[in-house]
């Protein structure tokens, strides 16, 4: 019989997900467009090709999501300097304010859900997380 590891883990991480986004309400942020500004936030600013590689999405799809969070001012457009034609979607610092908050709701979910279980307990999950995922990135393939 497998171990349910996968499915655990998929949970776990669905809820923290979840509560994080709950703050997206109060910013007027889709879950989509939140994806979009983690990407950027993440991994630096990107094309809108890129975006829709990256996420899965059409371009069309990225376009639309881009325009409302340039409007609101979650997002700018830079020149590429190497293709006049062609630009780069930066976050501003509005847009790091909800990747923030979003985080530090998780980060409170998860201090919460911790102080539950106890400082010994909390202690001992944390190093084996650690551990698992060293063993993880040593098995990882980026294909």
């Amino acid at each position: 019989m497998k171990q349910p590891f996968e499915r655990i883990l998929r949970e776990i991480c669905f809820m923290v997900k979840v509560e994080g986004r709950k703050v997206l309400r109060d910013f007027g942020i889709t879950p989509a467009q939140f994806d979009i500004l983690q990407k950027i936030y993440f991994e630096g600013p990107k094309r809108p090709g890129e975006l829709s590689v990256l996420l899965g999405v059409a371009k069309s799809t990225v376009t639309g999501l881009v325009k409302r969070l340039e409007a609101d001012g979650y997002l700018t457009r830079t020149p590429d300097p190497a293709d006049r034609r062609a630009y780069f979607l930066v976050i501003t610092r509005k847009g790091e304010e909800v990747i923030e908050k979003v985080i530090e709701r998780r980060e409170n979910f998860i201090e919460k859900i911790t102080s539950d279980l106890g400082k010994e307990k909390s202690s001992k999950i944390l190093d084996y997380l650690k551990e698992l995922k060293g063993v993880m990135e040593r098995n990882f393939s980026k294909q």
